[in-house]
């Protein structure tokens, strides 16, 4: 109601502005036998357009005079001059996709100009709803990729750096070699290693920290759709104790080796037979590097030599104790893996709220979603891996706009692009929101009665609202960040019996996509941009346009698109540490903070908002 009390307020303002303004008509100074007229032939209001081949609007119409002898008929169409051939002209007018605004004005060079104004939407083609509902199925209206950079921005070698505090990995290779640096790799084998084979009793420690770590991830399509994984422990001291009683005297061993250890994995990546993500570790290997024997005591020399004469063998025993140690870490990876990429699905799954902007009759909006497709190319920096994620839009009434086209497609043409700008991609379809606006608007969101204090104002939209990139000319920044895309809401008609009266309304806003944490929400302007035109039989009455523009910004507009812009919001995919079991692997790692750190702006193209943002996996402050 306080709504409604505020609707009261401002035509109790307008009928006050009104009253004081009914003096200065300029009609008074035209002659008085003279009356011009303006139609518009077409476009209609709230036509919707197809651009096909065509990049302006054909505009047709007439201006008429009650007295022909008196002054010369012209018009203008958006402002400029058009040609008035017995009373007709046509006109073309440069279109902008989404909604646009055609205003023709019409005299005779002697009495003031009138005009008549429509809006129409312009696209490249449209998005039909299902038969007979407002909904829409929507393939791949998401997509979350992940590129090269994610799992590896620099293959053959580490972009780990380890003199900042605290800690930071920026992709999959370089999160598994922080781990790796603060895993207990001893503590991972249950019992140590013991090699008791073949006349060799020996007990193998392994030091806290190689010298060196170093983890590749490459994204692979051959034979198979995968992450060939490599794992390189450099520099790792083996510390033995024990006899080696293959001589005579038995040798006593103190000191150890020093070795490379390899491990590589192939991380594969399919769907289930359930259509979620497949993720499976194949090809698990390890091997050891050349020893370096480092032994001391009374038997080092003869060890040392044992070692070198018997390199072989010796590996081969290390090699398979050490394989133990292999899993334990790629195993990690999988349910990394899977939570990333089979969260894509679950973004917007299973989300539903209701909208009430005062108008009668709220509309409860449904969305649900399911994997639509995994696709995974090579290359050094066009490598990607990306989720499709289908969704479906549902809404509580029925259409009440059956003849729409549906929702509009500003552009069919572009591709998803395959970016590098950082490691995760979650690119956002228009063709989504649009749909989504469409869906709300064809429930009759936009339709119904503001009543207060014996007023009441009618209210119709007859185009759906749609989201467009912001026009390079706009000048539209929220918080000091430029817009990423434009709301636009064209031909709302308010009709006012009290007064006799009725307006038209085309009103636009800058919206950003805005991402705190994990959360994807949506900032709309709470301040449109209007514009207002009388569209009575007989112009002139109470209210001005001001004062009807006034009533949509202050009422209207924020119960609408605030409460889209307050409900509208979904979470990031971001894996659980605990549930990995990172604490056990790794126990300095307990408190480690796994994020996602958000590009400063979305790419905005003709058919798509994508949001950057790259892995953070850090160590706890100091």
């Amino acid at each position: 109601m306080r709504a409604l009390g505020l609707l009261g307020v401002v035509l109790g303002l307008g009928a006050g502005l009104g009253a004081g303004c009914a003096g200065g008509s300029m009609a008074a100074e035209a002659p008085v036998d003279t009356q011009i007229t303006v139609a518009i032939a077409s476009p209609s209001p709230g036509a919707e357009l197809v651009a096909g081949n065509r990049a302006t609007i054909a505009v047709q119409g007439t201006v008429a005079t009650t007295t022909p002898a008196v002054g010369a008929l012209e018009a203008w169409v958006n402002g400029t001059r058009v040609d008035v051939k017995n009373g007709a002209f046509t006109a073309e007018v440069a279109a902008e996709p989404g909604v646009n605004h055609i205003k023709v004005e019409g005299g005779d060079g002697i009495a003031p100009l009138v005009s008549q104004e429509l809006d129409v939407t312009w696209a490249a083609g449209y998005l039909p709803p299902i038969a007979g509902q407002t909904g829409f199925d929507l393939p791949a209206a998401l997509e979350l990729q992940l590129g090269q950079r994610f799992f590896d921005g620099r293959l053959l070698g580490t972009t780990l750096d380890r003199s900042t505090s605290p800690v930071a990995a920026r992709d999959v290779a370089s999160a598994l070699e922080l781990i790796l640096w603060n895993a207990n790799l001893a503590g991972l084998v249950p019992g140590g290693i013991r090699i008791n084979q073949g006349g060799v009793v020996v007990d193998i420690a392994i030091p806290v920290t190689p010298s060196d770590i170093v983890v590749d991830a490459r994204v692979v399509d051959t034979p198979e759709p995968a992450i060939d994984l490599d794992i390189g422990l450099l520099g790792v001291s083996l510390a033995m104790t024990g006899t080696v009683t293959l001589v005579v005297p038995p040798l006593v061993v103190n000191g150890g080796i020093t070795a490379d250890l390899h491990a590589s994995a192939r991380i594969t990546l399919g769907r289930a037979a359930d259509g979620s993500i497949a993720v499976a570790v194949t090809g698990a290997t390890a091997t050891v590097g050349a020893l370096t024997p480092n032994f001391t005591g009374h038997d080092g020399d003869e060890l040392n030599a044992l070692i070198t004469v018997g390199n072989n063998d010796f590996r081969a025993l290390i090699e398979t104790q050490l394989g133990a140690l292999i899993p334990t870490f790629t195993d990690k990876l999988p349910p990394l893996l899977k939570s990333l990429l089979g969260a894509a699905d679950q973004l917007l799954a299973n989300l539903s709220f209701t909208l009430d902007p005062g108008l009668g009759s709220p509309v409860t909006l449904q969305l649900g979603g399911k994997l639509g497709g995994l696709d995974v190319a090579a290359g050094v920096t066009s490598g990607h891996v990306t989720v499709r994620e289908d969704l479906t839009v549902r809404t509580s009434g029925a259409p009440i706009h059956p003849a729409s086209l549906g929702a509009p497609r500003l552009d069919t043409t572009g591709a998803s692009p395959v970016l590098d700008t950082s490691g995760l991609h979650l690119g956002i379809r228009l063709d989504f929101l649009n749909a989504l606006l469409h869906a709300l608007w064809n429930a009759g969101l936009l339709e119904g009665k503001l009543t207060s204090a014996g007023l009441s104002a009618n209210v119709s939209g007859r185009l759906a609202p749609l989201v467009r990139p912001t026009p390079a000319s706009s000048p539209c920044k929220i918080d000091g960040e430029r817009c990423d895309v434009q709301v636009q809401l064209g031909q709302i008609e308010i009709q006012l019996p009290s007064f006799d009266q009725s307006f038209a309304i085309n009103a636009s806003a800058g919206a950003r996509i805005q991402i705190a944490g994990s959360t994807v929400s949506l900032a709309i302007q709470m301040t449109p941009d209007l514009e207002v035109w009388e569209t009575s039989a007989m112009p002139g009455g109470t209210l001005t346009p001001d004062v009807v523009s006034r009533l949509v910004s202050a009422v209207v507009w924020p119960q609408l698109f605030g409460a889209i812009a307050s409900k509208l919001t979904f979470q990031l995919p971001l894996p659980d540490l605990a549930a990995l079991g990172l604490g056990d692997l790794a126990p300095a790692l307990a408190h480690a903070q796994l994020s996602l750190q958000a590009a400063p702006r979305p790419t905005v193209t003709p058919s798509e908002l994508v949001l950057g943002a790259d892995l953070v996996l850090a160590t706890p402050a100091p």
